[in-house]
């Protein structure tokens, strides 16, 4: 799982920048790309802070959050659909 990078997409497809989402967030900067970059998860009010000001479910971020060796190969295809059908959402949401 790699849940820095689902939120480091979402946040680049909402247009946001770090330093808007951590202003937003109260959170420094520094913080906002430590979990970007998974060195560190956020705590579950943060994470609530950044799901809020970025419009979108916890949910939603932990299946981004999921890699390709985290599906058992007979779900792979499943996921793959859902995945791509999650991120039109998200695409159609932004416009």
């Amino acid at each position: 799982m790699n849940f820095g990078k689902a939120i480091k997409q979402v946040r680049k497809e909402k247009g946001m920048t770090q330093r808007q989402l951590a202003d937003i967030c109260g959170i420094s900067v520094t913080a906002l790309s430590q979990i970007e970059t998974n060195d560190s998860f956020p705590q579950k009010s943060t994470l609530k802070k950044i799901c809020d000001s970025m419009k979108v479910p916890y949910t939603y971020l932990f299946f981004l959050s999921l890699e390709s060796e985290d599906i058992p190969n007979e779900k792979k295809v499943i996921y793959d659909t859902i995945h791509s059908l999650m991120e039109n959402l998200l695409l159609q949401e932004i416009k």
